[in-house]
């Protein structure tokens, strides 16, 4: 590729630098955006072969834009903190000009013809748009394409996968995310980065392709804290006029856990236990709550999720469409069993979930509990074990994450300081009030490695 380093070696500390570094190093001169932009295109070039976390590369787009950032640099004309930074969206997710097939055959050759909202905004903060990130068929499992930087036998979570195998592997520095069940959250705890799932409709889902329009969330996905929230700044300029995220600092955290921690593999819940255990010796207050009954949580999600992914895409595509792969031709025959009787139950359940957890951040200024139940499975594992009993990894995997898609608060996986224990990563689960999302990632920087 024209342009590009003969050598990635100088810049692989660059690459792997908070975003504030790298921005520090355009204004002192010693590195250009366009410099940057070719050394992560080589980093692709290098890594995605093997790790499959980006399904399209666009290089002479991503050139073009870098050239323009650099020009704005010279001219004392940056747009802001993403200016020249190299961010990579989930093929769920609008962009216009690129595939638009959301890891399903069925969308197999289409291509966008606009910007989604969110899209649109980083555009406009001057974010450099490198490709589009692997996801599972249409979002809806937890098992990807991709592979986990980390290991390469591990599961880099789902469904969005991809995005977080990228952040991961220094093929970006951000990327766009969607949260429906954990998507997000779960890839960030498997690839050991950050993955903040905002306060529901904070972030517009204009232009993103739903899989259960009441749950789906847009979300980020940021090696840090630091970065996940200049880059939910950046995308808040889609936001429609309204309320918007709220700062507060408070001194010394008051945190609700689990009162209960049955049901999560036992290296999970120590780690988890070190943790928090750490935060009280850093001053941090800590209360054992009621957390809502998850296997009640479980069965309200599937009822919800499948009934409204099988609505759209009996509408959509057809009765008769035979390109889906099993685990969704599944669901959406499944959710065409769900009854109306059945789902409007489900969605009364959902307002008393909403009322258990205000109730819980009533008393603490956060939640804290394991973003997974499990840890990070193998890449082709089909079955994991929590207390004797065989589980698919999927619902393993979002158990802990799905709470949150049915209330709406904002929640954050965060790989926590001296969690990481062993071969496999794990991620710390916070939690907020509504709209909190600026105090929320002050917490996450003070549990993160």
């Amino acid at each position: 590729m024209a342009d590009h380093p003969s050598d990635t070696g100088d810049f692989a500390e660059v690459l792997r630098s908070p975003i504030r570094t790298v921005r520090e190093l355009f204004d002192r001169g010693e590195l250009s955006p366009l410099e940057l932009i070719s050394a992560v295109l080589d980093q692709i070039e290098r890594h995605n072969p093997s790790l499959g976390a980006l399904t399209q590369v666009a290089p002479e787009q991503a050139l073009e834009a870098g050239r323009a950032a650099t020009e704005r640099l010279a001219h004392g004309e940056v747009r802001g903190p993403l200016d020249g930074i190299a961010v990579a969206v989930k093929d769920l997710v609008e962009v216009n000009g690129m595939a638009l097939e959301a890891g399903s055959r069925v969308l197999a050759g289409n291509t966008a013809t606009r910007d989604a909202a969110v899209v649109a905004a980083l555009r406009a903060a001057g974010a450099v748009l490198v490709g589009k990130a692997a996801l599972d068929e249409f979002a809806l499992t937890t098992v990807g394409p991709a592979r986990n930087p980390l290991d390469q036998r591990l599961s880099p979570g789902g469904s969005s996968g991809g995005s977080a195998s990228a952040v991961r592997a220094g093929m970006c520095f951000a990327a766009i995310g969607t949260d429906t069940g954990g998507s997000v959250r779960v890839p960030a705890c498997c690839c050991a980065i950050t993955g903040l799932k905002p306060t529901h409709g904070l972030l517009p889902t204009d232009g993103v392709i739903p899989l259960a329009h009441s749950l789906d969330h847009v979300g980020t996905l940021a090696r840090t804290a630091e970065d996940t929230a200049l880059f939910l700044e950046a995308m808040l300029a889609a936001r429609p006029q309204g309320r918007g995220p709220q700062a507060s600092d408070p001194q010394h955290y008051r945190i609700g856990i689990p009162a209960d921690l049955s049901g999560y593999q036992p290296t999970v819940r120590d780690r988890f236990t070190a943790v928090i255990e750490r935060a009280q010796r850093k001053g941090a207050r800590v209360r054992p709550l009621r957390f809502p009954d998850l296997d009640e949580v479980g069965a309200v999600h599937w009822s919800i999720l499948s009934s409204e992914l099988s609505a759209y895409h009996r509408h959509r595509f057809g009765d008769n469409e035979d390109r889906y792969r099993r685990p969704m031709r599944e669901a959406i025959d499944a959710g065409a069993l769900v009854s109306a009787e059945r789902y409007l139950d489900a969605q009364q359940t959902r307002g008393r979930l909403r009322r258990q957890v205000d109730a819980l951040l009533a008393e603490v200024d956060l939640l804290a509990m394991p973003t997974m139940t499990v840890e990070p499975p193998q890449h082709d594992q089909t079955a994991v074990t929590v207390d004797g009993i065989e589980t698919d990894p999927t619902a393993a995997m979002v158990r802990g994450t799905s709470l949150f898609n049915h209330t709406g608060h904002p929640a954050v996986s965060v790989p926590p300081e001296g969690g990481s224990r062993g071969d496999r990563p794990c991620g710390i689960q916070l939690v907020a009030p509504y709209f909190a999302e600026r105090a929320l990632l002050d917490a996450a920087r003070a549990f993160e490695a």
